[in-house]
């Protein structure tokens, strides 16, 4: 499930949201990570990727996603009559990585998420491609001030991704969901789907995504007076808040610490 990415200038990662860009910035004589994961991959070289894996952890699901995704849009082309063998290569070279990044970095989620991918029928396609368009649309609504079709339509996007296996789609829905209830002021509503997000993000090394469900949890827990658990997550949030270089986002998180 293709995320835009937010990439910030302090992080040697990249980090996301719902579209596209996937390595942090480059110069010009580097190659980035899906090029050497590509070449690697032709090598047949292992353990090149388990390093690979092991220095880049926050760019694994961009880099296999890229595969995945084109292989599901190579498909789109043509469904009577598709490209099989472009796409079986796609997808041996996406579960390839991610067997090996789920062995590298002790991450099972990466292999269960590509082997997902790669089963999906027919049906499951349309299913997946819902789910990103329900997801899309829960974001308009409520940046459209629509609380209830915002909510509505997360809930679609959760229903559409977790019986596919697709954790990320099915973490964008939960992030979604809780922002809606969020917003619509009902924080007590919004503190499983966030803290649920929170969790599946942090097992996809989806920093940028962590964050910012983790921002959201923490107002909701303290709006709701669970004051230990809304200690234990901002403590959580200022890491990435450093690890990510938002130095606005700490200064939020220690005056929300404060009004504890």
């Amino acid at each position: 499930m293709l995320l835009v990415t937010l990439v910030l200038a302090s992080l040697p990662v990249s980090v996301g949201s719902n579209s596209a860009p996937r390595a942090a910035a480059q110069t010009a004589q580097e190659k980035s990570v899906r090029e050497r994961f590509v070449e690697l991959h032709a090598a047949k070289d292992e353990a090149g990727c388990r390093k690979l894996w092991a220095a880049h952890r926050h760019e694994v699901l961009y880099t296999i996603d890229e595969d995945l995704e084109g292989a599901l849009a190579t498909w789109e082309k043509s469904p009577a009559s598709p490209d099989k063998a472009t796409i079986a290569a796609k997808q041996e070279r996406a579960l390839w990585g991610a067997r090996l990044a789920s062995a590298e970095l002790g991450h099972p989620i990466f292999l269960d998420y590509t082997s997902a991918f790669v089963s999906q029928s027919d049906a499951q396609k349309a299913q997946f491609r819902a789910g990103q368009r329900t997801h899309s649309e829960s974001r308009a609504a409520l940046k459209a001030g629509d609380v209830k079709a915002a909510v509505a339509k997360a809930q679609e996007c959760i229903a559409n991704a977790a019986p596919l296996g697709d954790w990320w789609g099915h973490a964008m829905g939960l992030s979604a969901l809780g922002a809606a209830h969020a917003q619509g002021k009902a924080p007590a509503e919004a503190i499983a789907p966030l803290g649920e997000a929170a969790l599946i993000y942090r097992d996809l090394l989806l920093v940028g995504d962590e964050y910012s469900a983790l921002r959201k949890l923490a107002t909701c827990l303290v709006e709701t007076a669970a004051k230990e658990r809304a200690k234990v997550v901002i403590a959580r949030a200022l890491e990435l808040a450093k690890l990510l270089g938002d130095t606005k986002g700490e200064a939020d998180l220690a005056a929300l610490t404060k009004s504890l």
